[in-house]
């Protein structure tokens, strides 16, 4: 094998692993806040993702379980947190849902009816120094008031529902918050006379809740849903950065805790800003688009597009392997504060197929992590999940189980 191969598949395997060297990052960082400020964000259950074990799931409560199979491995009954904005690995699981929902259930549904679909952008003037959470509020207070001046319009092209996508990146002039609209609606309707009617609502909303329109406020692509898919095929530049280089135009929230791991502090500044602004508001809503279609709404859609690994990043038989060990291990191993990211390394050495290597990472990383906190120059920032988790240690002999 040439070198140039093999620095090929190492770059392949980092990629692989980089969901969950994020999710280590953020949860270091939600800790952080924690210690500093004695409160918690929102998405902070990104500190469980993967790590808790649920306990309605499974009847091997303090038992840490891992599944191997020709689709990678992943942890078995345990805590998922669906944190979209925080959480990098279920972002990426929600996004390939809404790619699939799109794909295999809408656009064949509302064509097989004889529909079509067309893309309106929506966003506003913002700036970096300004209140981003304000920002992203004006932005929803100006849709809402958008959609029910629209309403007629939506009528006369004969729209029977829309999807709509909020992205987020980062950029020079701060919180990039914008919608994306994919609407559903009748074919050969006046889509000029609605761009016109659009364009008019959607400044004069902004106008009205005290915010503005810029040049690139509004736009609106008639038959919108090949460009759209694309879009997402790009992962919404959201939740799978991996497909997008960073550029001067900005960073995705996945990209500035890349940033943040080596040490950026203005870029782990950018990150809280960003997901104080972004909390509680939905990734995607399809409403009752799904509903009129016949199939299930966007949120409950189950065919997931997950595609097996490669030969190059698995080595197991299709035969799905179970590795486990004590659950006080796993969660030692891969505490927020420990200074690996402790999951994507046991994942990426369970892809080999061996459990009792396994088991030895599982042990190193414990060791590490023993080290690290008897070291004195270690400055261990303790999150709300973490003083449980030691109180229950302490009380209950480490039999710890979350939900």
């Amino acid at each position: 094998m040439s070198s140039k191969e093999k620095n090929r598949k190492k770059s392949k395997r980092k990629f692989v692993d980089r969901e969950f060297i994020r999710v280590a990052t953020a949860s270091k960082l939600m800790a952080a806040h924690f210690y500093k400020t004695g409160k918690n964000l929102k998405g902070s259950s990104v500190i469980g993702c993967g790590r808790w074990r649920a306990k309605w799931l499974v009847q091997d409560k303090d038992v840490a379980e891992i599944h191997v199979d020709e689709y990678g491995a992943r942890m078995h009954g345990h805590f998922k947190c669906n944190s979209v904005w925080t959480c990098d690995h279920c972002a990426r699981i929600q996004c390939a849902k809404a790619r699939s929902w799109i794909r295999a259930g809408l656009i064949p549904s509302y064509e097989k009816r004889g529909y079509m679909s067309s893309m309106i952008t929506l966003t506003a003037a913002h700036s970096y120094d300004g209140d981003w959470g304000l920002s992203i509020s004006r932005l929803h207070d100006a849709y809402k008031l958008f959609d029910k001046r629209l309403s007629h319009e939506y009528k006369a092209i004969g729209s029977i529902g829309k999807l709509k996508a909020l992205e987020a990146p980062i950029g020079a002039n701060g919180i990039h918050g914008h919608f994306h609209i994919l609407v559903v609606h009748r074919p050969n309707m006046d889509m000029i006379k609605f761009e016109n009617k659009a364009r008019s609502a959607w400044k004069s909303a902004l106008n009205d809740i005290g915010g503005r329109c810029n040049n690139h406020g509004f736009d609106l692509l008639i038959n919108g849903a090949p460009d759209y898919v694309a879009k997402m095929e790009m992962a919404h530049e959201m939740t799978s950065p991996e497909t997008k280089t960073i550029t001067k135009a900005g960073s995705t929230l996945g990209q500035l805790l890349d940033k943040a791991r080596k040490g950026d502090e203005k870029a782990s500044a950018e990150w809280y800003r960003a997901i104080e602004a972004l909390q509680g508001r939905s990734r995607f809503h399809s409403g009752k688009l799904g509903e009129k279609l016949g199939i299930p709404p966007c949120s409950e859609w189950t065919d997931e597009e997950i595609k097996p690994a490669s030969k190059d990043d698995i080595e197991v038989p299709v035969k799905p392997l179970k590795i486990n060990y004590p659950l006080s291990q796993h969660l030692k191993a891969t505490a927020p504060e420990h200074p690996s990211s402790g999951l994507a390394v046991i994942l990426r050495v369970a892809k080999r197929g061996s459990v009792s290597k396994v088991r030895r990472i599982v042990e190193l990383l414990c060791e590490r992590y023993d080290e690290y906190i008897l070291s004195k120059e270690a400055e261990v920032h303790y999150s709300p999940e973490q003083l449980l988790e030691m109180k229950m240690f302490a009380e209950a002999g480490g039999d710890i189980n979350f939900d």
